[in-house]
């Protein structure tokens, strides 16, 4: 498979199947896919590795003769380069579910002490940015009730001279 011309990513693979065995096969051992790969991107240039696909947790030891072989064909080897993974469900005691619930619950219990801190920050800039804006309400307010109060004695002064004929 070649996969190029991917501009936004900037990168291009190339994968080759070495080596496989189909259902029910003349050799006689499960089926799998030897699939060696190479590729460039923008901070990497000659990335590539293999990978074998079984259906099988385990890789099937019959399979590592053949692996072996394919391995020489792209200049890998088997016993330096290869590294077998487990991909078994492994079965875990009743003390070790507890220790996985006891770590589980202290990162809930941590994250639930930072989102709490979190609110609590929260409330306090709001309750302090409330009270500056009622603040601020009122002296404005104040200072409007302040020359409402002095404009009023202005109009009464002006309308006494005015009744009085002192104007």
């Amino acid at each position: 498979m070649i996969n190029h011309d991917n501009e936004y990513l900037h990168y291009q693979d190339d994968w080759w199947i070495i080596d496989y065995a189909d259902d029910d096969n003349k050799e006689g051992v499960p089926p799998f896919a030897f699939v060696y790969y190479r590729g460039e991107n923008d901070a990497w240039v000659g990335y590539g590795g293999v990978v074998v696909y079984t259906r099988d947790s385990k890789l099937p030891p019959e399979l590592i003769p053949r692996l072996k072989e394919a391995a020489k064909k792209v200049n890998f080897d088997w016993d330096k380069d290869f590294k077998l993974t487990d991909n078994t469900c492994q079965t875990i005691t009743a003390g070790e579910v507890t220790l996985l619930r006891e770590k589980f619950a202290g990162k809930v219990a941590l994250q639930t002490e930072k989102q709490l801190q979190a609110q609590a920050v929260k409330v306090r800039g709001n309750a302090s940015n409330g009270l500056k804006a009622q603040v601020l309400f009122v002296n404005e307010e104040l200072n409007q009730a302040e020359k409402a109060v002095s404009n009023l004695g202005k109009v009464a002064a002006d309308f006494e001279k005015e009744v009085t004929g002192q104007r």
